[in-house]
């Protein structure tokens, strides 16, 4: 039997544990947290800091194989432990997509699409570079932010000044910052690509995703793109993925849109960011495709052929994530009241991820719709995502 160690426990750890024991692997999981929801389907659950070396080493030891579920594992006390060639991706893969300024150098220096940006360590250099750059402009942490954490839109050297007087200035030293063109976003989409160690690859269909709040709210697949785009955005993120050397999976999320600094621009794809793991837009591949993007990470780990995904049928598909306001709206902090699951014939599945602690724009779970096409899919998962919310005192989302 082939043993799996995951680094996090989150519900990404926990939904790739069961595709690890479904091809008959034995899962270890390490989390700081006690309450992670991956540490229930482990055979071993291991909490200790990320600091803990050794305990990092008992792991790999005890491990034919070694993946992670986020990119922002601490990666001083994993470079202590011998034996990291057993981990997928790599120590590398995740030092360069864990640091944004890393990351936007490896686009450019691989001829990736990139939107224009400034990359720096010192907060004091920030108020320089960025009359230089040029406002508007995004301004993010290096390291660190998610669903628009450590995340500033700046119009003026007025709101820079503002942000540096804040508490923001810590984040922005302790890990650098990165200044972004903005640029008018048409679509936002994702790509999956999962790679074997023999460098054999696939990729999945494009994901066309929605935000609210700079928190993902529905992917749908297909993507409403025309089919040249569709095929750019998959040769992007099959290039991103074979110039990082990954084993295992590579989410690149791309921007469809025009930049704000060349006049007349046409609609071009740019790459935003990647994540050298399963990704919340992935979900939807649990019910949308002939295997998950869970199943294919595990197939590579477990060195199982892959054979390319497909949609398993006409029509569209709709991920929605549930997150703490529904259960607000329900009036709980437990069990989900999901009664309403009966007058809804197109949701093929809902995902509860059993997390300890309800707040607000916290990933609690998810679910995904079928419809005749894009609109009717949509509607059918945040049909249901409203229903769920009247099922409570507090009204609906």
């Amino acid at each position: 039997m082939t043993t799996v160690g995951v680094l996090g426990g989150g519900q990404l750890g926990a939904m790739l544990a069961s595709s690890l024991q479904d091809l008959g692997a034995d899962v270890h999981v390490f989390d700081p947290d006690p309450n992670a929801p991956a540490l229930r389907r482990a055979a071993r659950a291991v909490t200790a800091p990320w600091s803990d070396s050794a305990r990092l080493q008992d792991l790999f030891d005890a491990c034919d194989v070694v993946t992670y579920e986020f990119e922002n594992v601490e990666t001083e006390g994993l470079a202590r432990v011998s034996g990291l060639a057993k981990l997928a991706p790599s120590l590398d893969v995740l030092r360069t997509t864990q640091d944004r300024a890393f990351e936007k150098e490896f686009f450019r220096s691989h001829g990736l699409p990139h939107v224009a940006f400034a990359a720096g360590r010192d907060a004091d250099d920030l108020r320089a570079a960025a009359r230089s750059f040029g406002l508007p402009a995004i301004l993010k942490t290096a390291r660190g932010g998610y669903d628009g954490k450590g995340q500033w839109k700046l119009a003026s050297e007025a709101e820079l000044e503002a942000l540096l007087a804040s508490p923001a200035r810590a984040a922005l030293e302790s890990g650098g910052w990165v200044l972004e063109e903005p640029i008018e976003i048409a679509l936002e989409a994702s790509a999956i690509v999962a790679r074997e160690r023999n460098g054999d690859e696939v990729v999945f269909p494009l994901f066309e995703n929605v935000h609210r709040d700079h928190v993902l709210d529905v992917t749908l697949v297909p993507a409403r793109l025309p089919e040249d785009l569709e095929a750019e955005a998959k040769s992007i993120a099959l290039a991103a993925a074979r110039a990082l050397g990954v084993t295992g999976l590579l989410t690149t999320e791309l921007f469809v849109g025009r930049s704000t600094r060349h006049r007349p621009a046409e609609v071009r794809v740019f790459t935003n960011e990647l994540a050298p793991r399963p990704h919340n837009s992935g979900h939807v591949t649990r019910k949308a495709c002939t295997y998950s993007q869970f199943d294919a990470l595990a197939r590579v780990l477990l060195g199982i052929p892959l054979v390319p995904p497909r949609l398993v049928s006409a029509g569209a598909f709709c991920m929605a994530n549930l997150l703490g306001e529904v259960w607000q709206a329900q009036g709980t902090e437990g069990r989900l009241d999901l009664s309403a699951w009966e007058g809804s014939p197109d949701l093929l599945e809902v995902v509860l991820y059993g997390k300890s602690g309800v707040a607000t724009k916290r990933k609690m779970g998810h679910l995904v719709a079928r419809g005749a096409g894009a609109d009717e899919a949509i509607a059918a998962a945040r049909g249901f995502r409203r229903a769920l919310s009247r099922r409570g005192p507090q009204g609906s989302l």
